[in-house]
C-alpha cells in the first residue's frame, strides 16, 4: 500500500466548536490519510449527528491498525471529562486544561515519530490560561515544547500567504520588539518554508513597513530606515527576490497579490486583516521552524454557536489538506535527496 500520512488533530477547547467541525470535516471526502484525534471520547461522541456515517475508533495505542479517512476517524483518548463539566459555549479552567493536554500529547507523539503532522482546533486563551498554561497561544507552546528557538507564524491560503514578524503582542510592544535579528530571522524562516513546504524554489517576497506610508522617509517613523530596509538589502544583495519596506495600505492590491508569492507583516493585525478578508473560511495558520508540520484553523472557538450544529468545517478541511500536502512534499524531498 502507498504511503498514508498520519495526521494528528487536537480537539481544541471541548466547549467550543472543535468536536463539531472535526466530525463535519469527514462527512465529505478528503485526500486519503489516517486521522488521529487527540481528545475526549465522551465529548466527541456527544457531538455526533444522527446521520453521521463515518466510524469512530477508540484507540488504546497508536500501534493498533488505523482507520483511513475513507473509513472513519481514530480517537486517542487524552481526557475523560464528565458531561457536567463541559457545556457547549461555556469555557472554564477544566476545558482550558483539557485543550492544553491535547496539544501536549500531540506534540510529544509527533516528536516520537508516531504521527507526521499536527492540525489544531481552536483554544480559548482565557480558559487555557486558567487551566494552568502560560503560553500566549498555540505557536509559542509548540515552539517551547519542541525546543524551537527560531519560529514564526504564517497565514496560508491560495490567494495570499502572510508571515508575521511579531505575533501575540500588544500593539504598543511591537516597535520595541523589532530589531535586525528578528526581521532577518522571519525572512529566513519564510524563505525556507516557501522552498521546502510550498515547493517555490525562488520565491518573490514583499516586506511591509511598520508605520503609515512605510515611515515616509523618516517623517512618520524611523523603523523602516534603521531596521527593516537594511535587512531587506542584505537579502537582496545575496540574490533573493525581495522588496520593501512597502506601505501596508497599498501592499495587498490585486496586482501585488499576483506579483508576490508571500508577504511579511510587522505585526499581527497588519497581516491578518487583509488575510481574513480574502480567505477567512479557508485560510489556515502554519507554524514555521518546527521539526514537523503544524497547521491550524484561522478562527476561534465559536462559543456563540457551539453545540448548535451550524459551525463551518471549511477552515479545518483546508488545514488537513495543507498538512497532508506538507507531509507528502517532505517525504518526496527526502526520497529525492537519497539519489
Amino acid at each position: 500500500m502507498s504511503f498514508v500520512p498520519r495526521i494528528g488533530i487536537t480537539m481544541g477547547d471541548p466547549a467550543g466548536i472543535g468536536p463539531e467541525i472535526i466530525l463535519k470535516a469527514y462527512e465529505l471526502r478528503l485526500p486519503i490519510h489516517a486521522p488521529i484525534v487527540f481528545g475526549d471520547p465522551t465529548i466527541l461522541t456527544k457531538a455526533l449527528r444522527p446521520h453521521q456515517s463515518k466510524k469512530i475508533k477508540i484507540l488504546s495505542s497508536l500501534n493498533e491498525p488505523l482507520l483511513t479517512s475513507r473509513e472513519g476517524i481514530n480517537l486517542l483518548p487524552v481526557t475523560g471529562l464528565s458531561p457536567k463539566d463541559v457545556q457547549p459555549g461555556r469555557v472554564n479552567a477544566i476545558t482550558g486544561k483539557a485543550a492544553g493536554q491535547y496539544i501536549e500529547t500531540a506534540i510529544h507523539t509527533a516528536l516520537g515519530g508516531e504521527i507526521d503532522a499536527v492540525v489544531t482546533c481552536p483554544i480559548h486563551k482565557k480558559a487555557f490560561h486558567e487551566g494552568g498554561y502560560s503560553y500566549p497561544g498555540h505557536t509559542e507552546m509548540f515552539a517551547a515544547l519542541t525546543k524551537t528557538a527560531r519560529f514564526g507564524m504564517m497565514m496560508v491560503s491560495t490567494p495570499l500567504k502572510v508571515a508575521l514578524t511579531t505575533i501575540h503582542l500588544p500593539l504598543k510592544e511591537v516597535p520595541k520588539s523589532l530589531n535586525h535579528s528578528r526581521v532577518r530571522e522571519i525572512i529566513e524562516l519564510t524563505l525556507r518554508a516557501m522552498q521546502s513546504r510550498f515547493g517555490v524554489s525562488d520565491p518573490k517576497i514583499c516586506v511591509l513597513g511598520l508605520n503609515p506610508h512605510a515611515g515616509e522617509e523618516g517623517d512618520m517613523g524611523e523603523e523602516e530606515i534603521q531596521i527593516i530596509r537594511p535587512v531587506v538589502e542584505e537579502f537582496r544583495k545575496a540574490g533573493n527576490r525581495i522588496e520593501g519596506p512597502l506601505p501596508a495600505d497599498t501592499a495587498f492590491t490585486k496586482k501585488n497579490l499576483k506579483r508576490y508569492d508571500v508577504f511579511i507583516a510587522m505585526y499581527h493585525d497588519q497581516g491578518l486583516i487583509p488575510f481574513k478578508m480574502l480567505a477567512f473560511e479557508r485560510g489556515v495558520n502554519v507554524t514555521l521552524g518546527l521539526p514537523f508540520p503544524r497547521v491550524s484553523v484561522d478562527h476561534g472557538t465559536g462559543l456563540d454557536i457551539a453545540g448548535k450544529g451550524i459551525a463551518d468545517p471549511a477552515s479545518l478541511r483546508s488545514a488537513i489538506r495543507w498538512a497532508i500536502r506538507f507531509v507528502r512534499l517532505k517525504v518526496k524531498n527526502r526520497i529525492a535527496s537519497t539519489f
